[in-house]
C-alpha cells in the first residue's frame, strides 16, 4: 500500500511540475535564435561571414523589433539588424533599419550613428551619392557637435573622388604634415 501511495505522489508531483511551466514566449524563442545565430556568425574565423546566416540573423533581429516595439532591447536589435545588413553588403536593408531608427527613435542612444550610417550605406553600398549627401547634411544639421560630424563633412567633400585620388590626397597630406 505504501508503494502505491509513493507512486501516486510521485506522479502527482510530475504532473504539477509540468503543468506549472509556462509556454516559451515568442520573444524568448527569438532571443534564443538570435543568440545561436550570433554565435555562428561571429565565431572567430578566418572565413568571411556567411551571407545566408547573416540574413537569417537580420530577419531574427527585425522580427524581435516587430514583436517587441515597446521593449527596451527592440531598437538595439534593429540597430544590430542594420549593422549586420551593412556587413553582408545589403545596403538597402541597412538603410531601411538605420533610417527607421533615426526617424522614429530619436531618443535612442545610437540614433546619431544610425543617421550617419544611413548616409554611409547610401554612399558606399548603394552608390547613391545624392541620397548620401542628403543624410550627411541632415546629420550635420541635427548633430553639429557629434564626434562623427567631421567625418560626414569629409565624406561630402570627397565623395566624388576615386579611391586612387583619395589615396593620393592622403599621401600628399602626410608629406606636408597635415
Amino acid at each position: 500500500m505504501r508503494v502505491i501511495y509513493l507512486i501516486i505522489m510521485g506522479l502527482l508531483g510530475l504532473v504539477a511540475c509540468n503543468s506549472s511551466q509556462k509556454p516559451t514566449s515568442e520573444s524568448d524563442i527569438l532571443l534564443a535564435q538570435i543568440d545561436s545565430l550570433e554565435t555562428i556568425l561571429f565565431a572567430e574565423s578566418e572565413e568571411p561571414a556567411d551571407p545566408r546566416s547573416g540574413m537569417e540573423l537580420v530577419r531574427a533581429y527585425a522580427k524581435f523589433y516587430e514583436v517587441n516595439k515597446m521593449d527596451s532591447m527592440a531598437v538595439d536589435m534593429l540597430f544590430k539588424a542594420g549593422e549586420v545588413s551593412m556587413g553582408i553588403g545589403q545596403g538597402n536593408l541597412a538603410v531601411k533599419y538605420f533610417s527607421t531608427i533615426s526617424k522614429n527613435h530619436q531618443e535612442f542612444s545610437k540614433a546619431p550613428e544610425a543617421l550617419f550610417l544611413t548616409g554611409f550605406c547610401e554612399e558606399n553600398l548603394n552608390s547613391d551619392t545624392a541620397a548620401a549627401r542628403f543624410y550627411y547634411e541632415k546629420f550635420i544639421t541635427t548633430y553639429p557637435s557629434h564626434r562623427l560630424t567631421d567625418d560626414a563633412k569629409f565624406s561630402i567633400q570627397n565623395m566624388k573622388m576615386s579611391d586612387e585620388e583619395l589615396i593620393k590626397m592622403f599621401e600628399e597630406n602626410a608629406k606636408s604634415g597635415v
